[in-house]
């Protein structure tokens, strides 16, 4: 069969404007929420015969990076915080107090943040949208104030904005009276939000100083806090914002693609006997992903 090569020049390469930065996340349940969750599951194990616990542990962490993967298939969205870049074509609209606007609708929710937009009546003339200071973020869409310049028919635009749910690790202990923490990645965490710290041994609710000002990119950030932290938490430790029950449906998914082997086995009384019937492996393999499912039911993309 011949092989083919398409030469394209450079400048003809159009980079497509709806990116998203889906690299940017991490898994949604650390191994330790995972090892202290009533799960019955031995992960010392995952890999038969392997003495090396070095390995089991990449294994347990493979397992959890596959399962946070099956709750966003489920979800039909990245949960993790990431940032998105929605394009389209769309009709200005006079808005009361605004003044000429695009309502721009975003695929993905919870919509966190608007990080910046551009418009332009081709694509080529697009210009970024100066001031956001009138932007409205509602539960699906946002609406844009484009300026007196562009008060009618419609305009290309793309929107640049922060969805789904801060997720990270301590990069830096943490100590009771402090009023901050370092964590990984800022992605997601917002001014007056809450997070959740959490280990073995403790767990509180803090919030984020309204007048942290926050990162789509950077990592190792200190994050000031309102009031003292009260336990003890080490490098990485979790820092969440997610809902326990996606946590909990990753678990679920987890502890099921840890526990199946096989869908069906063909059951024999003896060794010299002939098999009688087939039955399923893991019974409650199928009662964990519904109820994962059911956990993650609220927080599934509407089309």
């Amino acid at each position: 069969m011949p092989v083919y090569t398409l030469n394209v020049p450079p400048s003809t390469v159009i980079p497509a404007p709806n990116v998203a930065t889906y690299a940017s996340r991490s898994i949604y349940v650390t191994p330790s929420e995972f090892r202290n969750a009533p799960t019955g599951v031995d992960v010392s194990q995952l890999i038969p015969g392997d003495s090396n616990q070095t390995h089991q542990a990449a294994a347990l962490v493979m397992q959890l990076q596959r399962a946070s993967a099956v709750a966003d298939r489920i979800c039909r969205k990245v949960l993790g915080a990431t940032l998105d870049t929605q394009a389209g074509y769309y009709r200005v609209q006079n808005v009361d107090g605004v003044g000429p606007a695009l309502k721009v609708p975003l695929d993905f929710t919870p919509i966190i943040a608007v990080c910046g937009a551009s418009a332009g009546p081709t694509p080529s003339s697009m210009a970024a949208v100066t001031d956001l200071s009138n932007v409205w973020i509602g539960k699906k869409a946002v609406t844009i104030p484009v300026g007196a310049s562009r008060c009618a028919g419609k305009q290309y635009a793309t929107v640049s904005y922060l969805n789904g749910w801060a997720n990270t690790t301590l990069q830096a202990a943490a100590v009771p009276a402090a009023v901050s923490i370092t964590v990984t990645t800022a992605l997601g965490i917002m001014p007056g939000q809450q997070l959740t710290l959490l280990n073995t041994s403790n767990s509180e609710i803090v919030t984020v100083d309204p007048a942290y000002i926050p990162s789509n990119t950077a990592t190792n950030v200190l994050i000031p806090v309102t009031t003292p932290i009260v336990g003890t938490y080490a490098a990485g430790d979790t820092v969440t914002n997610m809902p326990g029950e996606i946590k909990q449906a990753v678990i679920l998914i987890a502890k099921s693609l840890i526990l199946t082997r096989g869908s069906d086995a063909i059951e024999i009384a003896s060794t010299n006997a002939q098999p009688t019937h087939m039955s399923g492996v893991e019974p409650a393999v199928a009662s964990d992903l519904e109820f994962a499912e059911f956990l993650l039911s609220d927080y599934i993309r509407a089309a």
